[in-house]
């Protein structure tokens, strides 16, 4: 008996402490150093590629799966040096590779310049050693896209992808040189000094916040204030741009915040320079820096009526709650929490962040997080979006849905479609419209193509492809679209669909009459009517077709306000929150008309912020402002519990491939500033508007460069304008306004944008029409700091006028201008 008391015994002991190494082991997995580590997801086993130019290993390039094409080409740029031959290296690799090669080819794809297999390749302390032997087959000064494949026989065929340039300046290095100085000096009050020579401080800058600060920003901020921060491993040193004496270049890097209880806080930092060479110094064009806290789910972030977010920047934030709003979704810098507010737990649901607390591998900022839907019931449907740096579908930019069941813990993946476009034009895409109806249909836009995707069988229909600017629009709260089969020309009919119904209704006038999408003040829809007949043709180009009537139709049809003046027009028409900004025009020939003044539409409504549910910021006297959830109910940080999914289900997942009929034919204008994508559009004056605060640049769909802010010579005179641009004129006669390209220079409609703006055209050599009324025009040829030279081709002669007279002149004329691009 003693004996089987003992036995007993013993295995009591054994299976308690059985159990108490499991709960430790379980908690081990889910936090250390208290901060939360998500392993349901396999880690990054992709080799990243970097680029060893210009004294330094930068250019970190991810490898993708699928064939990118050139939509990615933006990720970075190469210089090569004078023998061409271009040394890499490969890290963050443990398997083979089988073979190597690359190819080069223009940024439009059409002509390839060079195929060639890499044969010999040195591994050295667990790294690659390459060198790309590139053939004497490239132009001095021009861009040109390499692709390099490298084969290995557990991931297959893996491209990485590349801008490079052959060119004589040696500007580039001085400008990696001066942004990594830059940034290292920031740390160091003393020698940060002598960054204030480099700074435009403005009294009047916003300094309340670490998450924002820019070259206008105060030296205290830029300095990081008192927050005591130290740099954690290296800085990653991307080279984005250079034409001629303009660089950008951007940094990525992560801080480390001591606290006194011995915890510490991680950052996440971006730093963009935009730099224009000059050989007496470096002078900053612009200077960005975002920093934003990686939420790390301590406990002690959970207290009282909040959870503590710290310091982010606010496009990085967005929350749901549930109809009964007990269960509160919420994204943090790109990781997906859900908080119980019932029962005090908080679960880590999804990150593709790296389980190393300082990250390692370059690629895990290229991707973001929408919640669709949360429920009483503790699940949540979330959209994952972008390049996929771990999992299974690593390698690949896409979009994948998911749900989390809070029953059972898990993550379930419903589907995952891959997408060829870079993570920037993708975001802009779904940020416009990814939305679950409560009949189950995902309503999807991707390349200006919106599906409808039933979630129950991952069938999808087309809703309608090849949306042209101005000829849809969606509510804030994305429970409704409106949107034209075809662009504005000829559009006679506006489809409006309730997107939680699915039920939909046509809005449309008359044979003579046109009806345009121009907004939603909340769900309220605001459409315009013009008359065929009233067509406007300005200086040989068409104009849209200017409205009479603006109608504001509620959610149940019924027309609630009506805009219409006798004998006026509508034009230039915006809607930003509950107001409706419009321009008025009066007709004054059969096909002529003048702008007469600006109005205003003002409605009355409660307008809800979709994806700030509960957030809220305050001043802190150290870190300014910070960001927190406000709860409904008040929690100890001793009651939260912690946890992640227990699962990741990937069997009933499946593999839909989106697909549309024929694409758009309109020219588009991409944006880019700041090392970043900013937006694009049809038109060219908008574009460059988003590019011009950045010090950015403009260019078209295949990335060729078309306008650039801060490339341009101080002086620029054309002694024979006929001349110099003569295939201009002889397309500038028959020129309507499409944006075509001939078959030397390509022409651009740039009404609207200011003198100083177009003398970029003047300074890469082709003369810029300026029209001064009735289809007459005046031909910039030339400028310098003070002075603008016009010609007449009419009379033959030139004048001069003062810079500041010309640009008041061509404004009180419309600032009517068309330039063009020679190619290359």
């Amino acid at each position: 008996m003693n004996g089987l008391m003992k036995k007993i015994r013993i295995l009591s002991v054994v299976f308690i402490a059985a159990i108490i190494v499991y709960f430790i082991w379980n908690r081990g997995n889910e936090e250390k150093n208290g901060v939360m580590i998500y392993t349901s997801i396999e880690e990054a086993s992709l080799p990243v590629v970097y680029e060893d130019i210009l004294g330094r290993k930068m250019n970190f390039l991810h490898g993708y799966t699928q064939d990118m094409k050139q939509s990615v080409s933006r990720e970075a740029l190469a210089l090569l040096p004078e023998d061409r031959s271009m040394k890499i290296g490969i890290s963050g690799y443990s398997g083979k590779i089988n073979g190597m090669e690359y190819e080069i080819r223009s940024l439009d794809l059409e002509q390839l310049v060079e195929r060639t297999q890499v044969d010999t390749w040195e591994d050295e302390g667990g790294e690659i050693k390459a060198s790309l032997p590139i053939q004497n087959l490239l132009a001095k000064g021009k861009e040109y896209l390499l692709i390099l494949t490298l084969d290995t026989p557990d991931k297959g065929k893996l491209f990485y992808y590349t801008r490079i340039l052959w060119t004589d300046s040696g500007n580039g290095k001085e400008m990696v040189d001066f942004a990594v100085d830059f940034a290292t000096k920031t740390f160091d009050y003393e020698k940060a000094r002598e960054l204030t020579t480099y700074l435009e401080t403005n009294a009047s800058e916003d300094n309340s916040s670490f998450a924002s600060v820019n070259i206008r920003s105060s030296f205290s901020v830029l300095t990081w204030g008192s927050l005591s921060v130290e740099p954690a491993g290296e800085m990653r040193v991307t080279l984005k741009d250079l034409n001629g004496v303009m660089g950008t270049v951007c940094l990525e890097y992560e801080i480390f915040r001591n606290l006194e209880d011995g915890t510490r806080e991680l950052y996440e930092v971006e730093d963009s320079f935009t730099m224009r060479w000059d050989s007496s110094r470096i002078y900053l064009m612009n200077f960005e820096r975002r920093t934003n806290q990686i939420f790390s789910g301590q406990r002690e972030l959970f207290s009282g009526q909040r959870i503590m977010l710290g310091i982010v920047d606010n496009s990085r934030l967005s929350t749901a709650k549930s109809p009964s709003a007990g269960i509160l979704a919420y994204v943090a810098n790109r990781d997906l929490w859900v908080y119980n507010q019932n029962q005090a737990q908080g679960v880590k649901v999804f990150s593709l962040r790296s389980g190393e607390e300082v990250r390692g591998r370059d690629g895990e900022r290229d991707y973001d997080i929408k919640i669709l839907s949360v429920y009483d019931n503790g699940d949540v449907d979330f959209l994952v979006y972008g390049y996929m740096n771990r999992g299974i579908h690593e390698g690949s930019v896409g979009i994948a849905v998911y749900r989390y069941g809070g029953a059972d813990n898990s993550i379930e993946e419903r589907f995952f479609t891959p997408v060829t476009m870079s993570f920037e034009i993708l975001k802009e895409d779904v940020d416009r419209l990814a939305h679950l109806g409560a009949n189950g249909m995902l309503y999807l836009m991707a390349d200006r193509t919106v599906y409808g995707i039933d979630l129950n069988s991952n069938e999808y229909m087309v809703l309608v492809e090849s949306l042209q600017e101005g000829a849809y629009a969606v509510s804030a709260t994305e429970h409704h679209f409106a949107w034209q089969e075809v662009g504005l020309s000829g559009a006679g009919t506006i489809h409006l669909m309730n997107l939680e119904t699915g039920m939909s209704r046509e809005i449309a006038g008359s044979e003579e009459e046109i009806c345009q999408p121009l907004g939603f003040v909340g769900e309220d829809f605001v459409y315009g009517t013009a008359r065929r007949a009233d067509t406007w043709v300005l200086n040989g180009r068409m104009e849209e077709e200017p409205m009479y009537r603006i109608d504001i139709m509620d959610k149940s049809g019924k027309i609630i306000n009506q805009y219409e003046q006798e004998n006026v027009y509508i034009v230039q028409v915006s809607v930003e929150g509950s107001r409706i900004h419009l321009t008025q025009a009066v007709k004054t020939g059969e096909q002529s008309f003048v702008f007469s003044k600006q109005d205003t539409i003002v409605c009355n409504q409660e307008l809800s912020q979709a994806g700030q549910a509960g957030l809220e910021t305050y001043e802190e006297k150290v870190r300014k402002k910070v960001y927190v959830i406000r709860l409904d109910k008040s929690v100890s940080n001793r009651e939260v519990k912690l946890g992640i999914p227990k699962k990741v289900i990937h069997e009933a997942a499946k593999y839909v491939e989106l697909k549309s009929g024929t694409k758009a034919g309109e020219s588009r204008f991409y944006a880019y500033g700041a090392g970043r994508y900013l937006g694009s559009s049809r038109d060219f004056t908008k574009a460059l508007s988003l590019a011009y605060e950045k010090m950015g640049v403009v260019t078209d769909q295949n990335g060729q460069t078309l306008w650039n802010r801060v490339n341009r010579p101080t002086v620029r005179n054309l002694k024979e304008p006929l001349k110099a641009g003569a295939s201009f004129l002889n397309r500038l006669e028959g020129f309507d306004g499409s944006n075509s390209f001939g078959e030397e220079v390509f022409l651009l409609d740039a009404r609207g944008c200011t003198l100083n703006q177009v003398l970029y055209f003047v300074g890469q050599g082709c003369p810029v029409a300026a029209y001064t009324g009735s289809g007459n025009y005046l031909l910039i040829s030339g400028y310098d700091r003070h002075y603008v030279t016009l010609y007449n081709p009419v009379s033959d002669e030139n004048q001069k006028m003062v810079l500041n007279e010309a640009a008041a002149y061509f404004a009180e004329r419309g600032n009517d201008f068309v330039c063009g691009v020679f190619l290359k």
